[in-house]
C-alpha cells in the first residue's frame, strides 16, 4: 500500500475544557464600564418591579370571583352558567373550578320535612329533555358530572345556607328548589335568593402569577450583582481603625531573625599523652538572667497606644487610654 492510499490519522480533539457559563458572566461583567453597569443595574431593578406588577395582577385575576344569580321557572330556580372556563382535565382534581352558591330562603315553605335541593349538572343544554332524567339519577347516585347537595335542616325565614361545589371545565346548569325530604322529587312552593360566585381563571392566572413571581426573583438577583459592581467602581474600599493603626506603628514588622546555630558536630580532642591526671572540679555554670520589668506603652497616631514587652517586642493589640489613666485594649 503507498503512502498516499494510507488512512489518514483522526485528528486529536482539542483538550481544551470549554469555560463554563458563568465565567462567561463574570468576564462580561469584568469589561463592563462604570455607565453599562449603572444602566444594566436600572434596567434589572426596573425588570424587579414590572414581574412583580404582573403576578400581583395575576394573583388577584385569578381570586376574583364571577358572579351570577337564579331566576324563577315555576317552583324551581335555574340558571345556565355557560361554558366555565378550566382545564380540560376529567375528574375530581386540583383544576376544578370552584363555585359557590349562597341561598337565602325569603319564603320557604312550612313542612318541617322541607329541605333545600341544589344540583349542579355538566350540561350544555340547560333545557334538555334529558334534565330531569339527569337530576333522578343524581339524586339517587351523584357524581362528579352530575352534583346533588341537600340542606340538613328545615329552613326559617331569611335563614342563608351555602353549597360549595368544584367542577371540571365545561357547560354548567344550577338548579335550586325546596323538596319533601321524604320523597326528594316532590318540589314545594316557596322563594328564595340565590347568589353564586366562581372562580374560573385561578388555574392559569395561578401558573402565570407564579411565573412572574419566579422571573422578579432572578431579576432581583441580577441587580444585587450589578449593583455590588457599581458599588465596587464608587465606593474606595474601607479600612478599620485598627487595620489603619497597625499600618501606621513603629513596631516590628515580623518575628525576630532566630540565632544561628553551629554548622555540624564539635571537633573530637586529642587523647591524653600521660597518666590521668586528677581532675578539677568544674566551675558551676551561671543562670542565665531573666529579662525584668513592666511592659511599657508607647503612643501612636490618633490617640492609640502600643504594649511594648520587657524582651523589645510588641503585642499587636491596640490600646487606648482610659479616663483613669489605664490602658485597655481598644473595641471598634
Amino acid at each position: 500500500m503507498s503512502d498516499e492510499e494510507q488512512p489518514a490519522e483522526p485528528e486529536e480533539e482539542s483538550t481544551e475544557s470549554v469555560p463554563p457559563l458563568d465565567d462567561h458572566h463574570e468576564e462580561a461583567m469584568k469589561e463592563m464600564t462604570l455607565e453599562e453597569r449603572q444602566e444594566a443595574l436600572t434596567r434589572s431593578r426596573w425588570n424587579v418591579f414590572l414581574y412583580l406588577g404582573l403576578a400581583a395582577l395575576m394573583f388577584g385575576f385569578a381570586l376574583f370571583p364571577f358572579p351570577f344569580t337564579a331566576s324563577a321557572v315555576g317552583d324551581t330556580y335555574e340558571q345556565d352558567l355557560g361554558f366555565v372556563w378550566g382545564p380540560p382535565l376529567d375528574g375530581e382534581d386540583f383544576t376544578d373550578v370552584p363555585i359557590e352558591v349562597e341561598i337565602t330562603a325569603t319564603n320557604p315553605p312550612a313542612n318541617p320535612n322541607a329541605r333545600i335541593a341544589v344540583y349542579l349538572l355538566n350540561s350544555d343544554n340547560c333545557l334538555s329533555s334529558d334534565i330531569l332524567d339527569i337530576k333522578r339519577d343524581a339524586r339517587a347516585e351523584p357524581t362528579h358530572n352530575y352534583q346533588f347537595q341537600i340542606s340538613d335542616k328545615a329552613p326559617i325565614v331569611d335563614e342563608v345556607f351555602v353549597f360549595e361545589f368544584d367542577v371540571d371545565g365545561g357547560g354548567q346548569c344550577l338548579f335550586a328548589e325546596y323538596v319533601d325530604n321524604n320523597d326528594r322529587g316532590n318540589t314545594l312552593s316557596g322563594a328564595m335568593e340565590i347568589d353564586g360566585s366562581m372562580w374560573p381563571n385561578q388555574i392559569w392566572a395561578g401558573i402565570f402569577a407564579l411565573l412572574f413571581l419566579g422571573l422578579s426573583g432572578f431579576a432581583f438577583i441580577g441587580a444585587q450583582r450589578h449593583g455590588e459592581g457599581v458599588k465596587a467602581l464608587t465606593e474606595p474600599s474601607k479600612k478599620t481603625t485598627e487595620e489603619e493603626v497597625l499600618e501606621t506603628a513603629p513596631g516590628p514588622s515580623g518575628p525576630p531573625p532566630s540565632a544561628a546555630g553551629p554548622s555540624g558536630p564539635p571537633p573530637s580532642a586529642p587523647g591524653p599523652s600521660g597518666p590521668p591526671q586528677a581532675a578539677e572540679p568544674a566551675a558551676e555554670a551561671e543562670p542565665v538572667a531573666e529579662v525584668a520589668g513592666e511592659p511599657t506603652f508607647e503612643a501612636a497616631e490618633n490617640g492609640y497606644f502600643f504594649r511594648k514587652m520587657p524582651d523589645g517586642t510588641y503585642d499587636q493589640t491596640v490600646y487606648v487610654q482610659a479616663e483613669d489613666g489605664s490602658y485597655v485594649p481598644y473595641q471598634a
